[in-house]
């Protein structure tokens, strides 16, 4: 007479046919925090940044007359809101943006709406349809922090600016390096939206001597 074999429980309290599942499933689930652990970690948040007040303009700058301003070009790596950064001691061919730091709009839209607001605090700023006026035309080449060490840095900013009424009437290129207060995202903000300022004071004084009548 044959006996019918039993599968006897295991000692540690799993049958040989559920253990594999049961082990199966204490390894996916210590892998998934494994993984996941960094999702449970909370991410540093997003600051983002505009040049500030606008700065007005200087006692004794010379008034300029009716003009318009065409809209601000740039490459195209400044279409985003990205604040970007450069370590000319270590890649200085590498140009990386922050993290977790940005600016609330690209910085030619930055830098195009600041350049109408001085414009129009030294004469009139008219419509560019009005091609009876001198027009002015800013092309942004550089806007960027630029590290020379680890402790020391400057917001660079570089511009060609071009001016037309019925033909050329102008054209320069301007470079401002303004020292940052600390070298980190939050002073190259502050190097560059004072550089901002002092590069389009620039712009329009020499605008002022041209021939525009």
């Amino acid at each position: 007479m044959m006996r019918t074999a039993h599968l006897r429980p295991d000692r540690s309290g799993t049958s040989g046919v559920s253990g594999l599942p049961r082990r199966l499933a204490a390894g996916i689930a210590l892998a998934g925090l494994l993984l996941g652990g960094c999702a449970l970690t909370p991410s540093a948040p997003t600051v983002t940044y505009d040049l500030g007040p606008p700065a007005g303009a200087a006692p004794g700058a010379t008034p300029l007359p009716r003009m318009r301003v065409a809209q601000t070009d740039g490459p195209t790596w400044m279409d985003g809101n990205s604040l970007f950064y450069r370590l000319h001691y270590a890649q200085a061919e590498r140009l990386q943006p922050y993290a977790t730091q940005r600016w609330v709009m690209s910085p030619v839209r930055l830098f195009d709406d600041r350049l109408r607001e001085a414009v129009a605090s030294r004469g009139a700023l008219t419509w560019f349809g009005d091609t009876a006026t001198p027009a002015l035309k800013i092309d942004m080449l550089e806007f960027e922090q630029v590290f020379d060490s680890a402790s020391a840095s400057r917001g660079v900013i570089r511009v060609r600016a071009t001016v037309f009424r019925n033909g050329l009437r102008g054209q320069k290129t301007f470079v401002v390096a303004q020292p940052a207060p600390t070298a980190d995202g939050a002073g190259g903000v502050k190097a560059l939206a004072t550089g901002t300022d002092a590069a389009i004071a620039a712009i329009l004084d020499w605008v002022a001597t041209l021939p525009l009548q």
